[in-house]
């Protein structure tokens, strides 16, 4: 965890770059900036790859049954997640004395490799399982290292002024990306189809494209981002010391809620990436069309969720600023709740009224995300913050393994659609426990 950060003095006569309001430190250059807003645009979409293209890979290429698809995506999403709960920090550390380049490299060179190998897994049914799982390591690596280091480079640019600007820059790349490459990318074995190319054929191609996509990035960042250790120093807590001060503020009503809203909050955004296409490509195939249609399909719906989250979060941002954050959360809860509801209610997820629902699916997961990341960041105390925020990040985390397993249990065992109803519960829950909170804390104020 992060416990303080010394800014170096400026150096005599040493010229600072300046991109509009942002100001960099002295010695980050425009190539520096701008390779990480490249680096940004595509870092998310080419991680999220991986549930953009499952459903293909599961359906056209493994042939997996459709009884056993909730269960073998919930297994791969809990791997990627507790390996890269035990990477980010060891990422970091390693950033901090060799510099950044070369780890947000090993990043996409591991994406690489794992997309490479996703295709070609084989056998028995079991031994698919333990073969995807071994490829999802390299992929799930390549994830740590990226997201570390994205946030790392975004807060050891600009001036410590510049800051929030800097991030705000970084996620407006990030949501540009996310809000086009999947649909290019899912739309690639339907076009290698139409080449001439067999369905099993055109999907390894599609993996091994997005491959190449991933080594051109860690060239790009070799070439682009700036060289060295990074000039912010960082010192941080043991991990059972930031266990211990972050439970300990869970003795705060509003630090323990924000705790509980991340757990909700990130299985929004991880329901979201690994079940959409997965239930989608099968109402498509149920429907009559093949796999690689059913696959455009899908992935165009999951552009419009991207699209309606990046303009709710600079406007629910706004709001935040001017209310009290747990009602703040209440209405991203009930923003949240509505989306994954009214993907229930659909009679045909492939009609023109998916376009509605998905909208207010990417107005709630990202009004429950930013609600929540709000929350914890007014209420979590000066001494212990890092520990704090590690905290919530681990509730997060344990939020999104906890989706995987029961999310794809109901998959298999319910309805396709149940992950996103099992969601619609969470945030509705939330939201009743953000309301007795919101009473509670007022009612303890008046008294005192």
């Amino acid at each position: 965890m992060i416990a303080n950060h010394e800014q170096p003095p400026v150096a005599a006569g040493e010229a600072a770059y300046r991109l509009g309001p942002l100001l960099m430190l002295p010695g980050v250059r425009r190539k520096h900036v701008w390779t990480l807003f490249f680096i940004s645009f595509f870092g998310i979409a080419m991680m999220n790859t991986v549930g953009i293209l499952q459903a293909y890979l599961f359906n056209e290429i493994l042939r997996i049954p459709a009884n056993e698809q909730g269960a073998l995506t919930g297994t791969l999403l809990v791997t990627q997640e507790l390996v890269v709960v035990l990477l980010v920090g060891l990422a970091g550390a390693i950033s901090d004395r060799l510099g950044r380049p070369p780890v947000f490299a090993t990043g996409f060179s591991l994406l690489a490799i794992g997309y490479c190998l996703y295709p070609l897994a084989s056998g028995t049914p079991d031994m698919v399982t333990v073969q995807l799982v071994l490829f999802r390591l390299f992929i799930a690596s390549g994830v740590a290292c990226i997201n570390v280091m994205l946030s790392s480079v975004a807060n050891d640019y600009p001036v410590d002024a510049n800051r929030s600007r800097m991030i705000a820059a970084v996620f407006v790349f990030n949501g540009l990306g996310i809000g086009s490459l999947p649909r290019v990318v899912g739309g690639l074995p339907q076009r290698f189809i139409e080449m001439g190319l067999d369905p099993v054929a055109a999907g390894r191609v599609t993996y091994w494209c997005v491959a190449g996509v991933c080594v051109f990035l860690a060239l790009v960042l070799l070439w682009g981002l700036k060289p060295g250790p990074p000039v912010r120093t960082t010192k941080r807590e043991p991990l059972l010391a930031t266990l211990r001060i972050g439970l300990g503020a869970a003795r705060m009503p509003r630090v323990a809620l924000g705790y509980a809203a991340a757990f909700v909050s990130r299985a929004d955004l991880a329901v979201v990436s690994q079940f959409l296409t997965l239930w989608l490509v099968r109402e498509g195939m149920a429907q009559g069309l093949t796999v690689a249609q059913a696959t455009v399909k899908a992935t165009t719906f999951y552009v419009v969720i991207q699209l309606f989250a990046l303009p709710w979060a600079v406007i629910f941002g706004i709001v935040l600023d001017r209310i009290d954050r747990l009602i703040g959360l209440a209405i991203g809860m009930t923003v949240a709740f509505v989306g994954y509801a009214s993907l229930g209610m659909l009679e045909n997820p492939l009609s023109n009224a998916m376009y509605i629902a998905a909208a207010f699916v990417g107005a709630g997961e990202m009004a429950a995300n930013i609600s929540a990341t709000s929350l914890i960041g007014k209420e979590a105390p000066e001494r212990g913050r890092g520990a704090v925020l590690g905290l919530f990040s681990l509730f997060g985390a344990i939020g999104i393994m906890v989706v995987g397993v029961v999310g794809g249990w109901l998959f298999d065992n319910w309805k396709p659609v149940g992950p996103f109803l099992y969601m619609a519960a969470s945030n509705a829950t939330l939201f009743l426990i953000t309301l007795l909170t919101i009473f509670f804390t007022r009612k303890t104020a008046a008294t005192v």
